[in-house]
């Protein structure tokens, strides 16, 4: 039987981007989420059972990738496997770490540079049915969570098709993120000249907009400056076009503009929804939504600390088992206070929730080394798969230059991942955005391979 990778990658990414989500939003069915878990050791499997009709090696920095990845993998799992079992490994795995396998198969030559163009594409269409969802979602749940718990946060019910609980917390920043890749990917396009202005404008703007309506700060300030990255961004193609200090100042300006809206769209929806003082400067208003961010001693009623809180916590208590646990670790989930097969026991011990970030998660669960080995992986990646100019421009068509294009932008979307780790959970337990982010991570180094095979012949 022959099995046609590059749709089963397509199946994957609307499963995890779009079934799981709406499933989880409109019936409450958490289980679902177990389904891109299954479906990353199905793509284990599949790679292992593959035939390959022409000659596939690693080359030495792939090696050194590989190395990286299943020495953090290895360390993680065994880790927890020995101090809290098998079953917790496995809801570990889960919840945080096995979609990180979609980038180990990419890199082991689970699809061609032909089937990433068609996933990337893919992508596209389901930026498209975000707006007929989010638009039922502004028109009859968000009524409905204004009549059930008031004004506050109503817009956290807007999520696409990213799931969540419609009445309580949904998934607006990986949403966020999502349409922050989608104008990443866009600009990029437009940059090597296979987009329209017009289409990347439209595409921008229509993203930038839905994460203004998510309220998904942290997407709103980092993705002008990543916009402005993927612009100043190398290419594999040669002979691309130097910007001048017009250019430049065009691009800063923008920048600006962008966050200029978006606070001042933001701080009219806090007058209106949380009274806030309407003599207020936008920018005050917006600074003060961010208070509790840096606030070293921040805990919410719930027992959630704030998010620099729970650096401060972690290193005055991180001691708990002595100084092998600060660099390895208390193993995979012991901070998930959501799991009702397996709660993670940090939190019974310090009776608070420690897993509102992903650093924090990850400095509980695999220590200060696993930290570090982590983005060490991650970055190494990065650094071999940094596009240069190999390619000369006339000799490529107009669906190899879209394919290049996406290599900065991809990029620039991993370093969203890593600035999210001490902002946001997402990254170790939102399955969607974790796929998102490890596809990325799959996807440069499938560019790249493309890349250097393409340029040596």
């Amino acid at each position: 039987m022959t099995l046609n990778n590059g749709l089963f990658l397509q199946l994957y990414t609307f499963a995890t981007l779009v079934a799981c989500g709406l499933i989880q939003y409109f019936t409450g069915i958490g289980a679902v989420l177990w389904l891109p878990f299954i479906l990353a050791f199905l793509m284990l499997g599949l790679l292992m059972m593959q035939t390959r009709y022409s000659a596939f090696a690693l080359d030495p920095q792939e090696l050194v990738t590989m190395t990286l990845f299943v020495g953090f993998f290895a360390m993680a799992v065994i880790s927890t496997v020995l101090q809290s079992g098998l079953t917790v490994t496995i809801v570990g795995l889960k919840n945080e770490l096995a979609l990180s396998l979609v980038m180990l198969c990419m890199l082991l030559g689970f699809c061609r540079e032909s089937q990433l163009y068609r996933v990337t594409k893919a992508l596209y269409w389901v930026f498209y049915l975000q707006f007929p969802v989010i638009a039922y979602q502004i028109l009859v749940v968000v009524p409905q969570r204004v009549a059930f718990k008031g004004e506050y946060e109503k817009w956290d019910s807007v999520v696409g098709t990213f799931g969540g609980d419609p009445m309580g917390g949904g998934n607006t920043a990986a949403m966020g993120l999502f349409c922050m890749l989608i104008m990443l990917l866009k600009l990029s396009e437009y940059k090597h000249g296979v987009a329209s202005k017009k289409s990347t404008a439209l595409h921008i703007g229509a993203a930038f907009l839905l994460c203004i309506v998510g309220e998904v700060k942290f997407v709103i300030l980092i993705s002008p400056l990543l916009l402005a990255f993927v612009w100043f961004a190398p290419s594999y193609v040669a002979g691309m076009k130097r910007y001048d200090l017009k250019m430049m100042l065009v691009i800063i300006g923008g920048v600006f503009s962008l966050i200029a809206i978006a606070i001042a769209i933001l701080a009219a929806s806090y007058v209106s929804s949380l009274g806030a003082d309407p003599t207020t400067s936008a920018l005050d208003i917006f600074i003060t939504s961010l208070d509790y961010i840096f606030d070293p001693n921040y805990v919410m009623p719930s027992g959630e600390l704030g998010r620099l809180t729970t650096l401060f916590f972690w290193f005055n208590n991180s001691d708990l088992y002595g100084l092998p646990s600060q660099l390895f670790g208390y193993g995979l989930n012991a901070t998930n206070h959501g799991s009702s097969v397996a709660p993670g026991f940090l939190n019974i011990v310090f009776n608070l929730l420690l897993d509102s970030t992903s650093l924090s998660m990850m400095l509980w669960e695999i220590g200060l080394f696993g930290t570090l080995f982590y983005v060490m992986t991650v970055l190494y990646a990065v650094q071999i798969a940094f596009p240069r100019p190999l390619l000369a421009n006339q000799e490529l068509n107009h669906t190899d230059k879209q394919l290049l294009s996406w290599q900065p932008a991809y990029i620039a979307f991993i370093f969203a991942g890593l600035l999210s780790l001490p902002y946001s959970q997402i990254l170790m337990l939102t399955p969607m955005y974790q796929f998102l982010f490890y596809f990325s991570l799959g996807a440069i180094l499938v560019i790249r391979k493309s890349v250097l095979t393409a340029s040596t012949q």
